[in-house]
């Protein structure tokens, strides 16, 4: 993990999700955590209030299709197959809006050539998992209905490394 603020971030979880028919890769899912008063990453001076915290985030890149459009998400309360159960899961039943989306430090572009390894470490990721959909999808089913279920990062780190 990341033991102190001088430590880089890390990649603690990354999930390769595959198509069930094909074995293409359509998703990967990115988890690590970082230090909020790390150099780079803090505005200022360090703050002592927050020396003991550690800020987890998750970053999912979905495949293009082979025309290059961007992948439509269909978050329905209806459709319930198993892409629909992993997509509803990764983004929280939210849309995804391409233009205004951010970095793992909130506003787009803040990730930058000086703070890159305050962010994601210089190490390879802790734990790699690779799933086809339909595996993923009877993994969230089972444990949607537990609390960690709202915060996606969290409950798929309990699941996979802890």
């Amino acid at each position: 993990g990341v033991r102190s603020r001088r430590s880089g971030g890390r990649i603690l979880l990354r999930m390769v999700v595959r198509e069930m028919h094909s074995q293409n890769v359509c998703r990967e899912v990115a988890i690590g955590c970082l230090h909020p008063n790390a150099k780079g990453i803090r505005a200022g001076d360090p703050q002592p209030t927050i020396e003991d915290v550690r800020e987890v985030w998750m970053a999912v890149r979905w495949f293009m299709n082979g025309d290059g459009e961007e992948p439509l998400l269909d978050l329905r309360e209806e459709r319930y197959d198993y892409e629909g159960v992993v997509d509803t899961f990764l983004t929280q039943k939210r849309e995804l809006d391409y233009t205004t989306m951010g970095s793992v430090l909130g506003r787009r572009k803040l990730v930058n050539n000086e703070n890159v390894r305050a962010v994601f470490g210089d190490k390879p990721p802790m734990t790699t998992v690779d799933f086809h959909e339909d595996e993923l999808a009877e993994i969230l089913k089972s444990n949607g209905g537990k609390k960690l279920a709202i915060l996606p990062a969290l409950m798929l780190l309990k699941l996979f490394l802890f």
